[in-house]
């Protein structure tokens, strides 16, 4: 399964939002897995994968959601778009982590963490 990147996610809060959204469903992340790694909880969690609410800058909200937009890409370069592989990363153990990725970035608010291995990787790959 290919995996496409995605395009110009950070000129302004509907791409953002829209970006946000388009990677958790490219990643198979749930709905409510993806608001909490971004800290988005409010009743507004379904509107924004509906569309009808955008990400407000300069919130936390809005840096972790940059931050996942960031991961996805660096997953995508890491895994060379491989659909297959980037979701089986986010799901398996990885010992410098600690754990499966997509737990800590949900359940320990790691996402900094998950994207400096991942960044990390991609460097390692250049090099």
């Amino acid at each position: 399964m290919q995996m496409q990147r995605l395009s110009d996610p950070f000129s302004s809060p509907e791409n953002l939002s829209h970006a946000v959204v388009q990677a958790g469903e490219m990643l198979g992340i749930q709905q409510a897995e993806v608001a909490s790694i971004i800290n988005f909880m409010c009743e507004g969690t379904y509107a924004l994968f509906e569309d009808r609410v955008v990400l407000e800058p300069d919130t936390e909200t809005w840096r972790r959601a940059e931050l996942f937009v960031r991961l996805y890409q660096a997953l995508y370069d890491a895994m060379d778009g491989d659909g297959t592989q980037m979701v089986h990363w986010l799901h398996t153990e990885n010992p410098a982590l600690g754990g499966e990725p997509l737990e800590i970035m949900e359940d320990q608010g790691r996402l900094s963490d998950v994207l400096t291995l991942l960044e990390n990787i991609k460097k390692a790959k250049t090099h």
